[in-house]
């Protein structure tokens, strides 16, 4: 037999309200406001370098678009792993997001102990993209890929090719091609790519992976372009996939934020990165330090930071834990 009394019904009724506003506490008020004061973006790298320019663009494209200041906060060190530390251990409120090249939120956990994976962020959009070009010495006898290999396979290890650095995404790349194509080419490593190229340019190393734009500004000639079509900037230069290399390699990099952002907040970020990116702009400062504006949703940019973290997860193990070059 139930009893039920007065003060039974008003407790489960006030129950029923409250369990009824549970939901609307799950989505914050100010949500619907936002952004109502300065958001802050992280950039991994100090201030002056191409990392930096287009965080200060996409920044300043992303502000008129949200009617809201966007700070640029340069958090250098460690690879980029800083700045990425920082983001990750910042509210997932909308008020803080960070510059993230590929390379960086994928390799450096990998890397050494960090406090953050790449499953750490909610992840924006990509705002940037090129492809590398694989560059040959000045007097370079290669004018095909297929030419780099045959050599490199008929002299093991006598061809070098310079990086910015171990663990670098230009060293990792040239490792994965060196897998599929069979080749032992040895790994000369810089510390950035001002020394590299210049070694390249004086003849003291043989190939190395630039932008297009370094190609082309400084009259260097490349055997391979590693995208999916030719490019306009070099449109004689055939595709690595052209010439029987199924790979592509770019320099990629976007926006994300601590994970947990509202989901309204979240979306408002990704239309204004969309919408950033095909200002006109982010393209003409893009374009002085040779990236180009290419758009990448949420997911797409997340699949992409994702599949390159396994990739280079286990070419790191193995190159470079492993004791390889």
């Amino acid at each position: 037999m139930t009893i039920t009394t007065r003060k039974t019904t008003f407790s489960r009724s006030l129950l029923g309200l409250a369990l009824s506003v549970l939901p609307l506490l799950a989505a914050p008020a100010w949500a619907a406001d936002y952004p109502s004061r300065p958001i802050t973006e992280i950039v991994p790298y100090p201030a002056g370098g191409s990392t930096d320019l287009a965080g200060r663009a996409v920044a300043n494209a992303m502000g008129e678009v949200l009617g809201a200041k966007v700070v640029v906060d340069n958090r250098s060190g460690g690879g980029g792993s800083v700045g990425m530390a920082a983001l990750a251990r910042a509210r997932a409120d909308g008020y803080t997001i960070g510059v993230a090249p590929v390379g960086t939120i994928a390799n450096q956990p990998h890397m050494h102990r960090t406090p953050y994976s790449a499953d750490s962020f909610d992840y924006l959009c990509q705002f940037y993209y090129a492809p590398q070009v694989l560059a040959v010495k000045p007097g370079s006898p290669f004018k095909t890929l297929k030419e780099v290999v045959d050599y490199a396979k008929a002299h093991p290890g006598e061809l070098t090719y310079g990086t910015p650095g171990p663990g670098t995404l230009p060293h990792l790349q040239i490792e994965q091609f060196k897998r599929l194509a069979g080749a032992d080419i040895t790994h000369v490593p810089f510390a950035g790519d001002g020394p590299g190229l210049t070694a390249l340019m004086g003849g003291h190393i043989d190939l190395y992976f630039a932008l297009p734009n370094t190609v082309t500004d400084r009259d260097l000639r490349a055997v391979a372009v590693f995208s999916d079509e030719p490019i306009e900037a070099l449109p004689d230069l055939k595709t690595a996939i052209q010439q029987g290399y199924d790979m592509t390699a770019a320099v990629a990099g976007g926006l994300v934020a601590p994970k947990g952002v509202p989901d309204e907040v979240r979306d408002r970020l990704a239309s204004a990165c969309e919408q950033a990116t095909g200002s006109e702009a982010l393209k003409t400062v893009l374009g002085r330090v040779g990236l180009d504006a290419v758009y990448l949703g949420p997911q797409a940019f997340q699949d992409l930071v994702l599949s390159t973290s396994k990739t280079n997860g286990e070419l790191i193990r193995d190159v470079l834990k492993g004791g390889g070059h």
